[in-house]
């Protein structure tokens, strides 16, 4: 009974134990589940997405027009009256010519072409077999198009990276500058109880107690800052995320242990690879393709078509068609060649030339501009890996400075001030390392956005 009572309190505990180890690590977000979540539920992404889905259906649509059409034709008509045509004029010129007496004798000459009511139906088809390449080049712009369509969702994908890098790590960054100026709060109310003991044993002034006094007040003001920066970031990236609020706990550290590529490949990485660059040259190409179709209408159209008639009262009139069992069909080639059309199609091809020309001046500039840019991040990256390097050294020293300090004015050796200025000097400098690696993560998280290379933002976030 003891055995089985001690098991039973060991399988609680080992039951408490791992639901409250999942409760802690269900309130972790790393940056991949951030990026999962973000990825799942945005809506930017899930709209741009749905523009591609439909350009595809454009695209499929478009290849119908090399295919013929066929539709189906009904109508029913009612006239006032008969439509009937009269010969009895040619009848009595008849029977006077015979001499005959009464021309009634000969009947009345009278030829029903219609009927008061008329219904028809059948099916027609028509089906162009050569357009001078208007439909090709149609059919190729919607393949273009789609193409197009395929790189906004690369390029927002790689956008919504860099923009949840720049608001998981902002409110890393929020984070832990709250706990640098908690450290420094801690520091300043340390030294002002040892002011207020000194003053009470009259080793100091008044006014160096003061000094402490004031330098806990703003402390403490900057704690408050830094916690409604805190705010405003996760606010920021909830709105990434596509959700109420962010609470969790960020636990994906800043890392600074990027191993950069030299500089010409990535530029070459962004000429290549950068999805607003390839939307251009895909513009270049559609822009051909619409010069193809502006020189298509030097060319005539050419079509096959028929049409057959499978139900009908003899719609067609004059005697033509005795019973309704009969089904007149008919099939032919028909043309049309523009002759004239005042020199429209001829400046529209001018027009579509130099809307194709101008795409190339618009690609030269933006590979300039992509490749700046990409130098800017590069040379920002190394430069916050060089302020990083540097700043753990100063930190070093003004963590001594403050201990010096410190120990030297509880000694009556330093002034408040003094105290003061250490402790806010190693602040400024903890937050001077926090922010060069957020700028370092920020700068190399846009570096690959505009090589085209993002998801490799994901490697150094494990």
């Amino acid at each position: 009974m003891l055995n089985i009572r001690r098991y039973t309190k060991f399988g609680l505990c080992f039951a408490f134990s791992l639901g409250l180890s999942q409760q802690i690590k269900a309130q972790n977000l790393s940056f991949h589940d951030a990026y999962n979540k973000m990825y799942k539920d945005n809506n930017t992404l899930k709209a741009v997405n749905k523009q591609s889905e439909t350009q595809q259906y454009i695209s499929k649509s478009l290849k119908g027009l090399r295919f013929p059409s066929v539709n189906a034709f009904a109508a029913g008509m009612v006239f006032d009256k008969k439509t009937d045509i009269s010969f009895n004029k040619y009848r009595d010129g008849f029977a006077s010519f015979i001499n005959l007496p009464n021309p009634e004798i000969l009947g009345d000459w009278l030829v029903p072409v219609g009927k008061k009511e008329m219904a028809f139906g059948g099916f027609n088809a028509l089906w162009p077999v050569f357009t001078g390449g208007k439909i090709n080049a149609a059919v190729k712009a919607g393949e273009i198009e789609n193409l197009i369509a395929s790189q906004d969702i690369e390029s927002t994908e790689n956008r919504l990276i860099s923009e949840l890098a720049q608001r998981y790590f902002q409110v890393k960054l929020a984070d832990e500058a709250l706990l640098v100026h908690k450290q420094v709060l801690d520091g300043m109310k340390k030294h002002q109880y040892n002011a207020t003991k000194l003053e009470e044993n009259g080793i100091i002034a008044p006014s160096e107690k003061l000094v402490a006094d004031v330098a806990v007040s703003e402390a403490n003001r900057e704690v408050l800052s830094a916690e409604k920066n805190i705010k405003l970031a996760r606010t920021a990236l909830a709105n990434t995320l596509e959700t109420d609020e962010v609470n969790n706990t960020l636990n994906t550290p800043f890392f600074t242990n990027i191993t950069l590529n030299n500089l010409q490949s990535y530029k070459e990485a962004a000429i290549k690879n950068y999805p607003e660059l390839k939307k251009v040259m895909l513009q270049k190409d559609l822009a051909d393709q619409g010069i193809k179709a502006k020189k298509s209408n030097y060319y005539p159209d050419i079509a096959l078509f028929g049409q057959t008639v499978l139900l009908h009262n003899d719609p067609i009139g004059f005697g033509i068609l005795d019973s309704s069992r009969e089904k007149p069909w008919v099939v032919g080639v028909g043309l049309t060649y523009n002759i004239f059309s005042g020199m429209r199609h001829k400046n529209e091809v001018k027009a579509a030339e130099s809307l194709r020309k101008s795409i190339d001046f618009v690609e030269a500039k933006a590979q300039k501009d992509i490749t700046t840019l990409v130098e800017g991040f590069y040379y920002e990256i190394q430069k916050s890996q060089e302020e990083i390097q540097n700043l753990y050294v100063q930190e070093k020293l003004a963590e001594e400075l403050v201990r010096a300090r410190t120990k030297a004015f509880t000694e009556g050796l330093a002034t408040s001030t003094d105290v003061v200025d250490a402790e806010n000097g190693l602040s400024v400098i903890k937050l001077l390392i926090l922010n060069t690696k957020f700028v370092y993560i920020t700068s190399f998280a846009s570096l690959l956005e505009f090589c085209g290379q993002s998801k490799d933002f994901l490697k150094y976030t494990y």
